[in-house]
C-alpha cells in the first residue's frame, strides 16, 4: 500500500492548517474589533459577519467548475495569494463599508480556496487510501478550529487588535509559501462544453448532499449558540466546548479513517449521524456542565465520522475529472445547512428556547442520516 504521509500531503495538510488558523483567529475577535475600535453597531456587525458565509456559498458551485476546467494548483495558489492579501487589508480598513467589502471578497475567495485545497489533496492521496486521507486532511481544519479562536481571544485580551491581524497575515503568508512547494499531479483540464447544471454540481451527489444538509443544520446551530446556551445555564468556560468538540472530531478521524477505504462509508456515516442526533437530544434535555462537555466530545465523534464519510461517498460518485465539482457539491450542501441552522436557531430561541432548538435539530440530523441510508447503494 502506498504511503499517505508523503512530503506533498504533509505540505498540503500544513498549508490548510495555516489558512484555517488565520480564518478562525478572526472569527471571535473581528466582532470585538468592529464594535470596540470602529464603533460599528451590532446589527451591522451581524451583517458583516454573515456576508462572508453568503459570499462563500454563492461561490461554491462556480469554484467546482473552475477547478475542473483550469489547472488545480494554479487556482489554489492564486486563491491563497488573494486570501493572504485580504488578511492584510484588515489592518488599514477604517469604515464599515470597507470592512463589508473585504468580508464579501474574502468569502468569495474562501469558497474557492477550501474547494481547491481539498481537490488538490485528493490528487495527492493514493486512491486506495482516499477515505483515510480525506479524514486526516480534514483534521488540519479541526485543529485550527480549536486553536484559532482561543489564540485570537488571548491575543485580543493582552495585545492591540493590530497584532491579531498581523498574526493572521503571517499565518496566511506561511501557508502560501507551503502551498507553492506542493508537487501535485498535473491533469489536463476538461474541455469547455455547453454550460449545464452538472458543470457546477455533481448530479449523482445531490441526494447524498441533501442528507448532509439536514445534519449540518445542527452544526450551524452548535457553532452559533452552544456558548450562549452554556452561559444561559450558568456553565463556566463555555469556550472549551469547541476545543472538546474538535478533539472528538480528531479522535473520530483517527479511528475511522481506514474504515472509509473498506467500503464502509455508508455505515460510518450513519453511525456518526445517529451519534450526533443522540448527543443533540441529550444537550437539549440535560443542560448541566457534565453533560454539556461530554456532549461536546460525542458530537465531535459523530461529526468526525459523518462528514468525511459523506464527502468520500460524494467524491466516489464522480469521475476523476469531476473531483472539483464533487467537492463543490459537498461544501455547497454543508454551507447551506450551516446557514439554515444559524437562522433557525435564532427563530426557535425567540419563540421558545434553545433547548427546543437542540431537540428540533436532533430530529433533523436523524432525518438526514435516514436520507443517507436510503440513497446509498454502495459504501
Amino acid at each position: 500500500m502506498k504511503p499517505l504521509w508523503t512530503r506533498d500531503f504533509s505540505l498540503a495538510f500544513a498549508a490548510n492548517f495555516l489558512m484555517a488558523f488565520a480564518f478562525y483567529l478572526l472569527m471571535p475577535t473581528l466582532p470585538l474589533y468592529l464594535t470596540g475600535q470602529l464603533h460599528i453597531s451590532k446589527a451591522m456587525v451581524g451583517t458583516i459577519m454573515a456576508s462572508y458565509v453568503v459570499a462563500a456559498l454563492a461561490m461554491r458551485p462556480f469554484s467546482g467548475f473552475l477547478i475542473d476546467h483550469f489547472p488545480r494548483k494554479m487556482l489554489y495558489v492564486i486563491s491563497f495569494a488573494f486570501f493572504a492579501l485580504l488578511s492584510f487589508t484588515y489592518l488599514s480598513a477604517s469604515s464599515e463599508s470597507t470592512i463589508l467589502a473585504i468580508r464579501i471578497v474574502h468569502g468569495l475567495i474562501w469558497g474557492v480556496i477550501t474547494t481547491a485545497g481539498n481537490t488538490l489533496a485528493l490528487d495527492i492521496i493514493p486512491s486506495e487510501r482516499r477515505g483515510e486521507g480525506i479524514g486526516f486532511y480534514g483534521m488540519s481544519m479541526n485543529i485550527a478550529m480549536a486553536l484559532g479562536p482561543m489564540t485570537g481571544i488571548l491575543l485580543s485580551e493582552s495585545r492591540p487588535f493590530s497584532q491579531v491581524f498581523t498574526v493572521a497575515v503571517v499565518s496566511s503568508v506561511l501557508g502560501l509559501i507551503l502551498a507553492l512547494c506542493i508537487r501535485a499531479p498535473i491533469h489536463a483540464p476538461q474541455p469547455h462544453r455547453v454550460l449545464s447544471l452538472d458543470r457546477f454540481l455533481l448530479i449523482r451527489g445531490i441526494p447524498t448532499g441533501i442528507g448532509l444538509l439536514f445534519v449540518t443544520i445542527s452544526y450551524g446551530l452548535i457553532l452559533a449558540f452552544a456558548a450562549m446556551y452554556g452561559k444561559d445555564h450558568h456553565i463556566q468556560n463555555t469556550g472549551l466546548f469547541f476545543v472538546v468538540m474538535a478533539l472528538g472530531i480528531i479522535v473520530a478521524r483517527l479511528l475511522t479513517g481506514k474504515l472509509l477505504d473498506r467500503n464502509l462509508c455508508k455505515h460510518v456515516g450513519i453511525a456518526g449521524g445517529i451519534l450526533a442526533a443522540f448527543s443533540l437530544l441529550l444537550l437539549g434535555i440535560y443542560p448541566v456542565a457534565a453533560c454539556y462537555f461530554a456532549v461536546a466530545f460525542s458530537l465531535g465523534l459523530g461529526y468526525g465520522m459523518n462528514f468525511p464519510a459523506v464527502q468520500t461517498i460524494i467524491i466516489n460518485h464522480g469521475d476523476h475529472h469531476q473531483r472539483g465539482t464533487a467537492n463543490s457539491t459537498f461544501f455547497t450542501a454543508f454551507d447551506i445547512g450551516v446557514g439554515i441552522g444559524i437562522v433557525l436557531g435564532g427563530q426557535i430561541a425567540q419563540y421558545s428556547d434553545l433547548s427546543m432548538a437542540f431537540l428540533v435539530v436532533a430530529a433533523m440530523a436523524l432525518l438526514g442520516t435516514g436520507i443517507l441510508g436510503l440513497t446509498q447503494g454502495k459504501g
